[in-house]
């Protein structure tokens, strides 16, 4: 990621808080056999006892409401904890709100409570003009998991899975991006942590691991659109600690790090997930001091 051109930089937080090409960047295959349990992907490159593909899909990072909580807890902790760390021109605005995943970014019909919310009343209450947006970060989530009923939609490969769905609606964000942001530079993508403590098939696993490998495939294929650079933000998704496997930064999720609806982080989770964002943005030369 290139050196961002403004002495301001605005961290600007909003949530979602045919044929299928799967190879990755790099010199060939990760290692390991294709399995179908849940596994890290950023482990892929770990060594031969390491699974290489699920499902197919490369084990290897290319590149809504708990995206509000998340950002609050980053915010506070740059302000205090991490300040000596985070560049002092960096500004963060959390545009993240509750109830409204990655559909309704991409719906003109709630532009007035999303979109235009964050750039007109969130940014100018922080003191940030628009123009000044340069990085976007984005927790990316579909909100509607289930068919009709509520019942569990196909898993990967099926076209009609969730996977399928989420990588569309992905492209539908990045198309509004540039009109919705015309100064934006890069967009840092995070998909969901852990969803395995639900116990509800519109939130749980392997459906939370599965939107990981869609966006990693989707940013495999997508590194810059309308001129704006779009690679992976802090990789999120980590195994309940009780299996024993961690993710790459070593974080693994047990029940506490989650509220009693086993979806959304408690104060342990959101000192989780914060630690990785900070810990992601502190390889991009904007954000250090």
């Amino acid at each position: 990621m290139q050196r961002l051109g403004w002495r301001i930089v605005a961290l600007l937080l909003v949530t979602a808080c045919g044929a299928d090409s799967t190879a990755p960047p790099g010199d060939g295959p990760p290692p390991g056999p294709d399995v179908t349990q849940p596994f890290p992907i950023d482990r892929g490159d770990d060594g031969p006892q390491t699974p290489g593909t699920y499902k197919g899909l490369w084990l290897r990072v290319v590149g809504m409401s708990n995206a509000n909580q998340e950002c609050a807890a980053f915010q506070q902790r740059i302000r205090t904890e991490w300040a000596a760390a985070v560049n002092p021109a960096v500004r963060v605005v959390n545009c993240a709100l509750g109830g409204h995943a990655i559909e309704r970014w991409i719906d003109p019909a709630y532009d007035a409570v999303l979109w235009d919310d964050c750039l007109a009343r969130k940014l100018g209450a922080a003191g940030v003009r628009q123009d000044q947006v340069r990085v976007i970060y984005h927790k990316a989530a579909n909100q509607f998991t289930t068919g009709a009923g509520g019942a569990a939609l196909p898993l990967y490969p099926d076209p009609s899975s969730d996977y399928a769905a989420f990588r569309t609606h992905l492209s539908e964000f990045t198309a509004r991006v540039k009109s919705k942001v015309p100064s934006a530079q890069a967009v840092y993508s995070s998909s969901r942590s852990y969803g395995g403590f639900s116990g509800s098939v519109s939130r749980g696993e392997p459906l939370s691991y599965e939107e990981g490998h869609a966006l990693n495939t989707w940013l495999g294929q997508h590194a810059t659109v309308d001129g704006v650079w779009y690679g992976w933000g802090a990789y999120l998704w980590a195994p309940d600690c009780a299996k024993g496997v961690t993710n790459a930064a070593g974080v693994c999720y047990l029940r506490t790090d989650y509220v009693a609806d086993g979806v959304h982080p408690s104060p342990a989770g959101e000192q989780k997930i914060s630690g990785l964002i900070h810990a992601r943005f502190l390889r991009e030369a904007w954000y250090r001091r």
